[in-house]
């Protein structure tokens, strides 16, 4: 999909439709304990140390206690539960209500519902204000049109950083792709859009946001680069 082509609405219902059907099936597994083949196993450990190393430039940030943070594109709420117990306020927010379902579940049972608030929503309509936004695994599905309006709203809603992950875009990873489409079905991930140079540098120069750290995370199948990122 060319950005050129890119319905933002259509885009929407695309998404919500995957992550409330297959999308939470195949998720829920990675994020969770089932079992998996080496292929999505690869993808639970690559996400694991993505994760850990977000968490790390939070924590560096020394920000106070009780600050609030937005989780865009929750998911199962795997980083909100972390942020909770760590003391933040969290907003756990995703497309999907399964999605948001699971994780206040999950968070129940943690022990840290009272410290996030979940809310059904897209990263293109959140709205608030808060102290740092993180966004993992979610602006990778966002052609560079999309990526840019998304990342425009999420930089609005923070004089903190906005921390994330997208795809810079790489031959091999793009045969990767291709390769991947002819696993077996169960075994494929959604299709990755990946961003230019030139475009991530446009979404940073609109939004007035400089790179402070960058990190290429990748562990089998699983590839992404992770940004900590504020305004300048």
């Amino acid at each position: 999909m060319s950005s050129s082509s890119f319905n933002a609405e259509e885009h929407k219902k695309m998404l919500r439709s995957y992550f409330n059907g297959q999308g939470f099936q195949r998720w829920a597994s990675i994020y969770g304990d089932d079992k998996l083949s080496t292929v999505r196993n690869t993808v639970r450990q690559g996400h694991a140390v993505m994760m850990d190393r977000a968490f790390e430039w939070l924590q560096q940030l020394n920000l106070p206690q009780g600050a609030t943070v937005l989780d865009a594109g929750c998911g199962t709420g795997l980083f909100s539960i972390r942020l909770a117990k760590a003391g933040y306020r969290v907003k756990a927010v995703d497309i999907a209500s399964q999605m948001v379902e699971k994780s206040k579940a999950d968070a129940t049972k943690a022990g840290v519902a009272g410290n996030i608030d979940f809310e059904v929503n897209t990263i293109e309509s959140v709205k608030g204000t808060y102290d740092a936004v993180v966004c993992f695994d979610v602006l990778i599905h966002y052609p560079a049109e999309g990526f840019r309006q998304a990342f425009g709203n999420l930089s609005n809603l923070t004089k903190g950083p906005v921390i994330f992950t997208y795809a810079p875009y790489n031959n091999i990873l793009a045969f990767q792709h291709w390769l991947g489409g002819y696993f077996p079905k169960k075994e494929r991930r959604t299709t990755i859009q990946m961003i230019r140079g030139e475009e991530m540098q446009k979404a940073m120069t609109e939004n007035r946001m400089t790179v402070k750290n960058s990190e290429k995370v990748s562990f089998g199948f699983y590839h992404t680069m992770l940004m900590n990122t504020s305004r300048r």
